[in-house]
Formats: C-alpha cells, sequence, structure tokens
C-alpha cells in the first residue's frame, strides 16, 4: 500500500519541477560563430552585435577573444541566434587615462595625495573610447548577414581601418 502512494509523490514532484521551471523556452535559437578581423588581423575585445535587418524582435551579440572568435547569442539563458537577416555592429572600447596628476604641496609643505592615490601609476580613468573605425558602430546594409535555419558556424566580418 505504501509503493503506490511513493510513487505517486515522486511522480507529482518530477511533474512540478518540469512544469515549474523558472527560465521559459523563448525562441528557437541555432549556432551563430565567426571571426572578427581589422586589416586581416584579429580582433580582441570587440563587442559584436546583430541586429534584426527587417524590424524582428531579437538581436545577438557576443565578445570577440584573443583569435577574433565570437559566439552570438539572442538570448541570456541559451545559446546560439534567431535564424535571419541581421545587420552588424563592431566596437571595441578601452579606457581612456590622462597623464599622472602632479604632487602639489599645501601651505604646510605635505603632498596632497587624496586624487593622487586615488588616481594610480596611470593616471585617472577619462572615459571610454571606440578602437575601430567609427563607421561600424551603427547598423549599416553594408554588413548584413544572415543566420540561415541551421546555423552558421564561419561568419566573417572583416573590418577595414581605410
Amino acid at each position: 500500500m505504501l509503493k503506490p502512494f511513493v510513487f505517486s509523490c515522486f511522480a507529482l514532484a518530477v511533474a512540478l519541477q518540469v512544469g515549474c521551471s523558472n527560465v521559459p523556452d523563448g525562441p528557437r535559437t541555432v549556432p551563430a560563430e565567426g571571426i572578427v578581423t581589422l586589416d586581416g588581423d584579429p580582433v580582441n575585445g570587440a563587442a559584436v552585435v546583430f541586429v534584426s535587418a527587417n524590424g524582428g524582435e531579437y538581436s545577438a551579440s557576443g565578445p570577440s577573444d584573443e583569435d577574433g572568435k565570437f559566439s552570438l547569442n539572442a538570448v541570456e539563458y541559451k545559446t546560439g541566434a534567431v535564424p535571419g537577416e541581421y545587420m552588424c555592429i563592431v566596437t571595441k572600447t578601452v579606457e581612456v587615462r590622462g597623464e599622472p596628476p602632479k604632487r602639489r604641496r599645501n601651505d604646510d609643505g605635505e603632498a596632497q595625495q587624496h586624487a593622487e592615490e586615488d588616481a594610480g601609476e596611470e593616471g585617472p580613468q577619462l572615459g571610454v573610447k571606440n578602437e575601430l573605425p567609427k563607421k561600424y558602430e551603427q547598423p549599416s546594409p553594408d554588413m548584413t548577414f544572415t543566420i540561415p535555419e541551421d546555423g552558421i558556424t564561419d561568419l566573417k566580418i572583416e573590418l577595414t581601418s581605410k
């Protein structure tokens, strides 16, 4: 008599786990990988963003590694991109630093330290800038790619500095 009860409890627990998952299925995604280069050299640390070319609701993005390789993801909880037509944006932001501050002395002859200590040896951070040509910061018909229904693993984004 106890066995059917234990089995029923187990079946109910499995059904609740499967039916109450917090992660939605989301859109169907396929592999979308490739390489980004600038004048033939791999670009490390680029942000590769694919924006729907026809007003679709999904975009996809991913960072490039030291070999310029990237993998796109359309949603946070699963890998891949939604098949379709996309325009590509590629940026690479880096910190911009100023000159190290000069040490000043106050009226008592003591060195001012608060700004210097915070700034470190490289100087204060002034902001960020894009290291890649400006023409790749916005979606453009010149940078259109197709993610096919079965995915793609050899996308080539070939940027030029001219």
